[in-house]
């Protein structure tokens, strides 16, 4: 008997089935959704002080919601199948601390600290997110801050100002968009968030002038992915298009939302055209990038000298200087490719539990997607996997997951898109309608 059916089955021998869509979970929503935004203004949490805060709201969530649910409402801790994944890898790194296989270890401690809160993150998220109401809390929420952070970056960038907020200073030299002191950072954040308007706009539920506040939402949200100037973010917001685009042919031919998809590409297209520059278009059209070519061939050396385990979780900005084969002035904190960090950090071992944990991710999204009527928790499940293929394929030239922000963001978008489907979607199951996801109107 697997772990899931022992679940199931405990949960129907004490009678705590309930509808996941309790009343009792709104708080611990709005609560996940302040977590998120703050972490976002906050820089993308990359500071010390705003790190710290995210961590211990973070284990105040998870333990006052575990307490409270299991504890005193006697509701059943529910499965997901990123769990088996994210433990071996909380696994491989306890691995390297109990036996000292790390370069750095107290560096491989704080690394380990943020991955329990992420951990955590997902968990809060598997037990508290369920059902219509939810799933609409959610979309709204983060589609309109996402869209509200998407114009405040903007109107910052077209003011020209070196300064966060117009305020805050950068200690170092950075290319600053919205909150972010880097542009590549802001661009993952928005490969996160515009999926939500994106989708939202090409579903039945929404209709008039509705339908045109999501679509226009969409469009600003890419088009700053654009103005960005981030090459990595392009590249990206192309390839969830192209997802989106094979969902909705694969389960919606001959519906409206292959004409309501291609329109809003070309609106995309025009929004550039009316605010981008020719200097945005050439910087975009350079891709040769030779500092990443060598980091990545310096990190296949390391990689070889140990290739099991690796040189510690965290520790890539400690251990490269040894391995560096060319001069600059930069300091190279990390390898610009979050597979190959995870690689390099964590060996064979790790990286194995990293495909366990994106194989899932996709196996059991995919398995999700068109079943069922269409409704808010399809939108949601839809975008979110959309979401996270965009900053994983950007994850190939950047390291938008060492970003605690993004980070955050996006394990929370795991935990959505392999979520449990609710007990309504479940007894329509077995009747085996393939109905859509997105496109006719009634």
């Amino acid at each position: 008997m697997s772990v899931k059916e022992s679940f199931a089955i405990g949960a129907r021998r004490h009678g705590r089935i309930r509808p996941l869509d309790h009343p009792r979970s709104f708080p611990y929503l709005i609560a996940l959704c302040a977590l998120l935004i703050f972490s976002v203004l906050a820089f993308g949490a990359v500071e010390t002080w705003s790190i710290s805060i995210l961590e211990i709201c973070t284990a105040l969530l998870f333990t006052v919601m575990l307490v409270h649910r299991t504890g005193f409402s006697g509701v059943q801790v529910r499965w997901n199948p990123l769990y088996p994944p994210m433990v071996g890898f909380a696994t491989v790194a306890a691995i390297q601390l109990i036996l000292n296989l790390t370069a750095y270890r107290y560096e491989t401690l704080l690394v380990c600290l943020q991955y329990c809160a992420y951990g955590m993150l997902l968990f809060a998220t598997a037990q508290i997110a369920g059902g219509e109401r939810s799933a609409k809390l959610l979309v709204l929420t983060l589609g309109v801050f996402g869209s509200a952070v998407a114009l405040f970056a903007i109107s910052q960038n077209l003011s020209s100002t070196l300064r966060i907020y117009w305020l805050r200073m950068p200690s170092t030299d950075a290319s600053i968009f919205g909150p972010y002191v880097n542009h590549d950072h802001y661009a993952g954040l928005m490969e996160l968030l515009t999926p939500l308007a994106l989708v939202l706009s090409l579903s039945t539920l929404v209709r008039g002038g509705q339908r045109i506040l999501a679509a226009f939402a969409a469009v600003v949200m890419a088009g700053s992915i654009v103005l960005s100037l981030s090459r990595g973010g392009a590249i990206s917001l192309v390839a969830e298009l192209s997802l989106l685009f094979w969902m909705v042919c694969r389960d919606q031919k001959g519906t409206p939302a292959l004409p309501r998809m291609l329109l809003l590409v070309l609106a995309v297209l025009a929004f550039l055209a009316l605010t981008g520059s020719p200097v945005m278009w050439h910087h975009l059209g350079h891709l040769q990038d030779a500092l990443r070519v060598d980091i990545l061939r310096d990190s296949l050396r390391m990689f070889a000298r140990k290739p099991l385990f690796g040189w510690g979780l965290g520790t890539f900005q400690n251990v490269y200087p040894g391995f560096r084969s060319f001069y600059s002035h930069f300091f190279i904190n990390a390898a610009h490719n979050d597979y190959m960090q995870v690689l390099v950090e964590t060996g064979l071992v790790g990286f194995s539990c990293v495909v366990w944990f994106v194989v899932t991710l996709y196996r059991s999204g995919l398995r999700r997607f068109g079943r069922g009527e269409q409704n808010w928790e399809d939108v949601l499940r839809a975008a979110t996997l959309v979401g996270c293929t965009g900053i994983l394929v950007h994850s190939l030239s950047d390291f938008n997951l060492q970003i605690p922000a993004n980070a955050a963001l996006f394990y929370v978008f795991c935990a959505l898109a392999t979520g449990s489907p609710t007990t309504a979607e479940t007894s329509t199951s077995g009747s085996r309608r393939r109905l859509e996801i997105l496109g006719y109107d009634s």
